[in-house]
């Protein structure tokens, strides 16, 4: 799957687990809002009716009275309109769902309605006296309708109670469902979201990696990442591939072209250093002052050229692999001694105090090529620091124990190197205000390249962390490992 189509689904999948209890609590709330609706309505139309049966008593009480002791058709026909009127309401109350509730009172009514009939036919035919008495009659049956009115009137109560309770238990029952369904919703969109985020992540991650590594110089292409998977993962890990070889193949062909020219620069430029000194031999005693400048400064170019192709050669073959070095144990005071030997002239002539220290309980010996530690990485550093001290200032070499090896710091007097450039001095080719004088900007680079091949470390250090005012050079070398454990404990 893509992850365009991945992440569709995932969309598309956490919308409808969240529609669904969202259309669930919509659909309970619209069934409450009907029984609301509904119970209000018919809630309402039995208080009304009730209110109008009480005033219906009360008219026929009245009206029946006024017909027995005055006897006309208006009022005749008003006691039987009030009669209709009562059977009327009833009948409203039945079809609001009252009818169960209705029963007695019905009863109550018909017995009103028979009465109404006997006193009406005794006052037709004049018989006042024996009406007056069935009105008594009709008027305990009025009484007794009222004491089922208000048996009616606490049923219309009871059954909004009823109504209510359900409403109550719907509105409950709504809000725990439709919470549980959010909850569950959320935990399966919390699972899928991982499940998606695990998916796309750790290819991106295994990816990071290896493009770290490509930064890092190393252009292996690892084998875990989806090179068959279809869509932009699988796309991508393929464009990374071939990147990966490109960049192997293009530093290949570097290494080699760098090999191929120092070593055909090697022989024009022998050439123009052994003419130069034939000239200088075979014709002493006619060169000038002018035309001994003119050599001077061809032999020192030379020299220079000579240099910047050994230095060219050393990088490709460092980077290849296949640089030659003889490891050996050798005393540390020994290293540190041919490094002042090799450089006291120069200081002596400039005036610079060049100070070398073997703090108590350093290795006394290490295991490693001397002539590439001494001369690539220590001498490059020394001669960096003389370079660059003023006259009559001072270099500090110091060696002690550290981390199971030796650390060796070179410190010198002179301008420092600007905090812009502290972070690039260890790269190939570059060239600080500081560097420029170090012709190719690559010794640096060479003796990171010869420390890491012996398994160590070289870094430039804070200022601050040595007395003097100037750069501050550390090497660390891992000791021999007869010794390793002494140096430790020694430290």
């Amino acid at each position: 799957m893509t992850v365009r189509n991945r992440l569709a689904s995932t969309f598309a999948l956490l919308g409808f687990m969240l529609a669904v209890p969202s259309f669930f609590a919509a659909a309970r709330l619209g069934a409450l809002r009907d029984l609301a609706v509904r119970e209000r309505a018919r809630h309402a139309e039995a208080a009304l009716a009730i209110g109008r049966i009480q005033a219906d008593l009360a008219e026929l009480d009245r009206y029946a009275r006024s017909y027995v002791a005055a006897p006309s058709r208006e009022l005749r026909e008003s006691v039987f309109a009030t009669l209709r009127a009562l059977r009327g309401e009833l009948t409203q109350l039945s079809e609001a769902g009252f009818d169960g509730a209705t029963s007695p009172f019905e009863v109550e009514v018909r017995r009103l309605e028979e009465g109404t009939q006997v006193v009406d036919s005794l006052v037709l035919v004049g018989r006042l006296n024996a009406a007056t008495e069935s009105f008594f009659s009709i008027q305990r049956g009025i009484r007794e309708t009222r004491t089922s009115l208000d048996a009616l009137a606490a049923a219309v109560d009871e059954r909004a109670a009823a109504d209510f309770h359900r409403a109550e238990q719907l509105s409950t029952s709504s809000r725990g469902t439709t919470l549980l369904s959010v909850l569950g919703a959320l935990v399966l969109g919390a699972l899928l979201s991982v499940w998606t985020a695990r998916a796309l992540w750790t290819p991106l991650e295994r990816l990071r990696r290896a493009l770290s590594q490509v930064a890092e110089g190393d252009y292996t292409t690892p084998a875990d990442l989806p090179y068959e998977q279809k869509g932009e993962l699988g796309e991508l890990s393929n464009s990374f591939r071939a990147m990966a070889q490109r960049l192997a193949e293009l530093d290949r062909l570097k290494a080699e072209f760098l090999a191929v020219a120092g070593h055909e620069l090697k022989t024009p430029i022998n050439v123009i250093r052994g003419y130069t000194e034939l000239i200088e031999e075979e014709l002493a005693a006619e060169v000038t002052p002018h035309q001994r400048e003119i050599l001077d400064r061809i032999a020192e170019q030379t020299r220079s050229m000579t240099r910047m192709v050994s230095h060219l050669m050393d990088i490709s073959r460092l980077e290849a692999g296949d640089f030659p070095m003889e490891p050996e144990h050798v005393l540390l005071e020994d290293l540190l001694l041919g490094l002042q030997r090799a450089t006291e002239v120069l200081a002596r002539e400039r005036g610079i105090e060049l100070t070398v220290e073997i703090l108590p309980g350093a290795p006394e010996e290490v295991e490693v090529d001397v002539d590439l530690i001494r001369g690539e990485v220590l001498g490059n550093i020394v001669s960096n620091a003389l370079r660059f001290t003023p006259d009559g200032g001072r270099i500090l070499v110091r060696a002690w124990a550290e981390g199971g090896g030796v650390l060796i710091e070179v410190a010198d007097s002179g301008p420092g190197i600007p905090q812009d450039h502290r972070l690039h001095v260890f790269e190939k080719y570059y060239q600080a205000e500081r560097s420029r004088a170090m012709g190719s900007g690559l010794g640096l680079a060479i003796a990171r390249e010869v420390v890491e091949a012996h398994g160590g470390r070289i870094s430039l250090a804070d200022e601050s962390s040595s007395e003097l005012s100037g750069a501050v050079f550390q090497v660390w070398i891992p000791a021999p490992a007869p010794i390793a454990a002494a140096a430790t404990s020694d430290v």
